[in-house]
């Protein structure tokens, strides 16, 4: 192979080639920017964040609430954006093990070039990807796929040129430089070692490699042994001020998308801002190292630890996510004396209201001993949402809307109750006459619409650093955070029809005109439970045996009797009751100290104890005015699925399996606590409990993705499910339950 005229074997350039010893460099002295690739291919190769479908913000970006040659556009420029940070921090860090590079024109655009494996492999591996996923999970045809791979593409090489000819202007070599010319100090900083970068040369020799040159050729490299030394400080001064220009403006960009988010032409896909936070993060890390070397960790560790004693000890980095409507002024105290004083307060009044409750709903079924259903909604974000939805609409319809007025009371956590609550509005719609029907497939498709997108993009641009944006509802200012994003999400998609207070389902609930709904949030401080309603709970809170009350409910309003709890935005409520970790913030209560919520599923998946407290306190009313009870549990994962199978335990499954078993089998520990408790309860009761389920994944191998976002496929499997030979027997068994 003859390359600059010289004959070189196969072998001698496969050794010189010099892209590759880029590569052997970045894992001996870069492995920080290396991680940030390593976390891209992970998402998109399906093996990180899978379960809450991290890979769909990228496998299928949207823009203005749609996919599109635009979004992936926006995708790819945000890319471009990562890439060009990538070989500026490399350049910087890795330039000094490579003098050769001080003897070509173009140095950094050349570098560019030789730094392409990683970002290029990437892009290919994407590509493969997206195309597979947008064929098979989004139906996509060929045409369409091809558009938006190009479009990606085209996002891509439009932010790189307009780095090289604009952020990163070339140096060029002036041959007629004088050398008596000053050359300035490239870094002026207290902070700054007093060392050329170019010292390390001194101890390596003048290597030849095979770099990719000028018109993409490959070229032999010079000698560096003669170089000019103040040429190599201006290449170094020019490129260093361009890529802190270049680490300025993206850090800008970000702060300027958080500050616009309301407007939804800069809410760009949620691929791109988490692209350009991981960008920000090199940036940031890049020029801390520049400055202060190895010290950069130690600083970074101080700043953590610190971070979190101002958080604590002052108003600075608490974070806090609010309830939207609450007085949060106000803090009343939060304590075991206050807990013990809370659940000793008589429930006999609450008891005694809800029993009118119960009349009101038995008159309305127009039967002397009815049938006193209560559903239960399992937690699984947007699939159980979805499939909550397909269900109650298709059984009621199927039943003459007999289900909905047998219906008192719905309990569950997370998506499912997200659900439930939408179809128990559009009831109400129906009977205030704003609707004319409620049989609107699109009532099922509004459930499976994305709220991740605009969750994911409101995570990245306001909750990451500095939340700096406020909001005001019902007279309050509070912070837009990513439960804020949720929220708005959640009345777009639904058309606003759940943006009520807490309090304005209380007379609609007391006349039985629509069920009552619990919801159980998980106090994360201590793991009791927050029992939350639009009327007073605590009938469920009081436990008058001596002894035995372990105050694990608190009722919500008995709690936040001065902070205007009835004005609570509903969606906060689903908001709290739904607060997975980490895909949302916790909701803070006004208590001092703070109390947190989080996802009700933590203790109560399915709303099976909910419902046996409730059964337990209401038992003589239910044994004297109905016929008995039926539990219909709407869940998102069959108890036992058709093809479990067990494996042997390997050497490192013994190292995992007791952590992974915790989060893996709580949900299954959990129903065999509630059966069992169900069983034990049923000799106590004298009226007869029935139990109805419908299942969406019946099989091992059947995933819906456990997130806020759902692929066509997944939303087509969501509505074929109550087709299915299991569910249709159970409608068969609670027809005739109901007859």
């Amino acid at each position: 192979m003859k390359i600059n005229n010289q004959d070189w074997s196969v072998f001698d350039v496969i050794r010189g080639f010099f892209p590759f010893h880029i590569l052997i460099s970045h894992v001996k002295y870069n492995l920080f920017s290396v991680f940030f690739w390593l976390l891209l291919f992970l998402i998109v190769g399906d093996s990180l964040g899978s379960a809450f479908g991290l890979n769909y913000l990228f496998l299928s970006p949207e823009y203005l609430g749609e996919v599109s040659a635009l979004s992936f556009l926006f995708t790819g420029f945000a890319l471009g954006g990562f890439i060009m940070g990538f070989n500026t921090f490399s350049y910087l860090k890795l330039g000094a093990y490579f003098p050769f590079f001080t003897t070509i024109s173009k140095p950094f655009l050349k570098f560019c070039f030789n730094n392409a494996l990683i970002p290029v492999s990437f892009v290919v591996f994407y590509l493969v990807r997206m195309s597979s996923f947008q064929m098979y999970e989004e139906y996509k045809e060929v045409g369409t796929v091809l558009i938006y791979a190009l479009s990606f593409v085209a996002g891509i090489a439009l932010f790189m040129l307009f780095s090289i000819f604009y952020l990163f202007p070339i140096l060029r070599r002036k041959r007629n430089r004088r050398k008596e010319e000053h050359v300035e100090e490239p870094i002026s900083s207290r902070i700054h070692k007093n060392e050329k970068w170019y010292n390390i040369f001194k101890v390596q020799t003048d290597r030849t490699y095979i770099y990719i040159g000028k018109n993409l050729r490959f070229t032999v490299s010079r000698s560096s042994q003669h170089f000019d030394k103040e040429l190599v400080e201006e290449v170094y001064a020019k490129n260093r001020i361009s890529s802190s220009l270049y680490e300025l403006l993206t850090i800008t960009v970000f702060f300027v998308l958080g500050l616009l988010s309301n407007y939804s032409f800069f809410e760009v896909p949620a691929a791109a801002s988490i692209i350009l936070l991981i960008t920000i993060c090199l940036m940031i890390f890049s020029a801390l190292y520049s400055w202060l070397k190895v010290w950069t960790y130690p600083l970074i560790l101080v700043v953590l630890i610190g971070m979190n004693y101002l958080s604590v000890n002052s108003n600075w980095f608490k974070y806090s996510s609010f309830a939207f409507g609450l007085d949060y002024s106000i803090s009343d105290n939060y304590s075991i004396d206050r807990i013990v004083q809370l659940a000793n307060k008589s429930g006999e009044e609450s008891h005694l209201e809800y029993v009118q409750t119960l009349n009101s709903w038995k008159s309305r079924t127009d039967e002397k001993k009815p049938k006193l259903v209560i559903l239960n909604v399992s937690g699984g974000g947007s699939r159980s949402a979805m499939w909550a939805m397909t269900v109650l609409n298709n059984v009621d319809n199927s039943m003459d809307n007999k289900l909905s007025r047998h219906t008192q009371m719905i309990t569950g956590a997370s998506g499912g109750m997200v659900g439930a609550a939408y179809y128990r509005e559009i009831l109400l719609r129906k009977h205030k006459g704003e609707l004319k029907s409620k049989k609107n497939i699109q009532f099922v498709e509004n459930m499976g619409k994305d709220m991740l997108n605009k969750l994911a993009f409101m995570a990245t641009t306001n909750d990451i650093f500095i939340r700096y944006r406020k909001f005001d509802y019902a007279g309050n200012k509070y912070v837009i955070d990513r439960g804020y994003g949720f929220e708005a999400q959640l009345n777009e998609n639904t058309n606003s029809i759940l943006d009520h207070s807490l309090g304005y389902y209380k007379p609609y609930e007391k006349s039985g005109i629509i069920p009552t709904m619990i919801f159980s949030p998980t106090i994360v401080n201590d793991g009791r439970r927050l029992l939350i309603s639009s009327q007073s709970l605590r009938f469920l809170t009081n436990d008058t045996v001596q002894g035995l009350n372990s105050c694990e409910n608190i009722d919500f309003h008995d709690l936040l009797s001065k902070q205007n709890g009835d004005k609570v935005r509903f969606t906060s409520v689903l908001r709290a009751s739904a607060t997975f970790p980490m895909v949302m913030p916790m909701i803070a209560l006004p208590t001092s100290p703070e109390i947190q919520l989080m996802d009700a599923g933590i203790r109560d998946n399915y709303g099976g104890k909910t419902t046996m407290e409730f059964l337990h306190k209401m038992k003589a009313w239910i044994d004297e005015n109905t016929s008995g009870v039926i539990i219909v549990q709407i869940r998102d994962v069959k108890k036992i699925r058709e093809d479990e199978m067990y494996k042997e335990v390997s050497f490192m499954d013994k190292f995992t399996l007791p952590f992974g078993n915790m989060y893996k089998n709580f949900p299954r520990v959990q129903d065999f606590n509630q059966d069992e408790l169900l069983n034990l309860s049923k000799d106590a009761f004298s009226f007869p409990i029935d139990k109805v389920c419908f299942n969406l994944l019946e099989k091992k191998l059947d995933r819906i993705s456990l997130s806020w976002h759902l692929t066509r496929q997944e939303r087509e499997k969501i509505r074929n499910a109550f087709y299915s030979k299991e569910n249709q027997e159970s409608l068969k068994m609670l027809k005739e339950l109901l007859k």
